[in-house]
Order: C-alpha cells, then structure tokens, then sequence
C-alpha cells in the first residue's frame, strides 16, 4: 500500500474488501503484544480498514483483547483454506488441488499476489472461480466493517 498507493485505490474503487496484515508480516506467536500493536498501528498510517487477518494466522490471546477491547476495535478474520501458492516447490496444479479439497460453503481461502506466488495463484484462481460457479456456490468479499 505504501509502495503502490494507485493500485490499493484502484482495489478500492473495484469493491474489493481490504484490511490490515501489520506493517511487517509479523508472526503473533514470535511478537510482544506491544510490539504486534505498533506494528498494526504502523500499518493503519496506510490501510483505513478495521479488519485484521493476522500473518501466518497466527496470534495470541493477549494480542486479540488488545485489538477488540478498544475505542475502535478490529474484527479479525482467520482463514481455513490455505492455498499454497506462495510455496515454490509445488505446481500450480497441487495449489488448486490443495484448494479444491479443502474448500466447503463458508470458506475464507488464501491466496498471495505476489511475484513470488503468481505462477500458482493465477493458474489456479481463475480455475477455482470457475469451479464454485460451476457448483452454483455464491462468492462474496468479506464486509467492510
């Protein structure tokens, strides 16, 4: 977001959902509950959004009250679903077979762009959108608050 400012507009203007990840991908297990809300608090300068999915889905119980039991406190989102896609030793058929054997009605899934993860994900994506419409499932983005 801070690096490319028009293309976190542009995501915003296309309706897409956005949140807060911290300013460094920390991981809550290895972070301080001080250190991890500096870190949030780094990012919202740049994210005005009051969801929050934690890096690696990782955090702890005193990081959480921290984010939920204030002023404006945030509503956290985990995943269920973990693509893959940002490990460069499988193929971008097993990302969306790693998707599609694990995705059921209500599913949060994960997926990276990223230059790291864009073999994967963009083979896969578009497959797995085809595959809910198939199934008649109804896609929809998180809401904003």
């Amino acid at each position: 977001v801070k690096k490319h400012p028009g293309i976190y507009h542009d995501i915003i203007q296309q309706g897409h959902t956005v949140g807060n990840h911290t300013h460094n991908h920390l991981n809550g297990w290895f972070s301080t509950k001080s250190r991890y809300i500096q870190d949030i608090q780094q990012a919202e300068q740049y994210i005005d959004s009051r969801l929050f999915r934690p890096p690696y889905g990782r955090i702890r119980r005193g990081q959480i009250n921290a984010l939920i039991n204030r002023e404006n406190p945030y509503k956290i989102f985990m995943w269920d679903v973990l693509s893959g896609d940002f490990d460069t030793g499988i193929s971008p058929e097993q990302c969306l077979a790693n998707v599609q054997n694990h995705i059921d009605s209500g599913s949060i899934v994960v997926f990276h762009d990223s230059q790291k993860a864009w073999d994967r994900m963009s083979y896969a994506l578009p497959k797995l959108l085809e595959h809910c419409t198939n199934n008649n499932w109804k896609l929809e983005a998180l809401p904003q608050e």
